[in-house]
């Protein structure tokens, strides 16, 4: 049960967060949406910083992870991890919709150390995108362009998705992420 409380109070501040902002979503109202005492709050986390930083955490965690994975996999040819990391990027930024958006509005209101936590995770996953794209420049694609320059723009171009996509809209995000893949292996 509290592993499952545990979850379902990220999911619930995320959430409130996202509708009401970092101030508007209070200890009270997050532990009233969860069905907890205030205080149980506690048991989880030490302060609301604290959980703040575990919701963006969970999200970057698992992106990290799974392109890590993509971007050591000798199997794959430099084309096919480019793919796998445009769809692992899609699929999960619109699996932590809430969580992604409250890095983007909320980070400001964390301290510096938390800030750094989370920023030193998000740096590692641009290197990981930025490997990728140095194995495409060996392919012969973005050349004579500055890694990580291309690495900023397609990882701009695939965040903003969470600013357009609608889940009832004519595209599945598979649909778009295989768009966006054929618009940026063009030779």
């Amino acid at each position: 049960m509290r592993k499952n409380n545990y979850e379902r109070i990220l999911r619930v501040t995320a959430k409130l967060i996202n509708q009401r902002g970092f101030k508007g979503a209070s200890l009270q109202k997050i532990a009233d949406e969860v069905g907890l005492h205030k205080s149980s709050l506690f048991h989880y986390f030490k302060n609301k910083e604290e959980l703040v930083l575990r919701i963006i955490e969970k999200s970057i965690d698992e992106v990290n992870f799974s392109l890590e994975e993509i971007a050591n996999n000798h199997e794959l040819s430099s084309e096919e991890k480019l793919k796998k990391a445009i769809d692992n990027h899609l699929i999960l930024i619109i699996k932590y919709i809430y969580n992604v958006n409250i890095y983007l509005n909320e980070l400001r209101n964390l301290s510096k150390k938390s800030q750094r936590i989370y920023l030193e995770k998000r740096r590692r996953y641009g290197k990981h995108f930025e490997k990728i794209i140095g194995e495409m420049q060996t392919k012969g694609f973005f050349s004579g362009l500055d890694t990580k320059i291309v690495t900023y723009g397609l990882l701009g171009m695939l965040n903003w998705v969470l600013k357009w996509y609608k889940r009832d809209g004519p595209l599945t995000i598979n649909e778009i992420s295989n768009i966006f893949y054929g618009l940026i292996i063009k030779k």
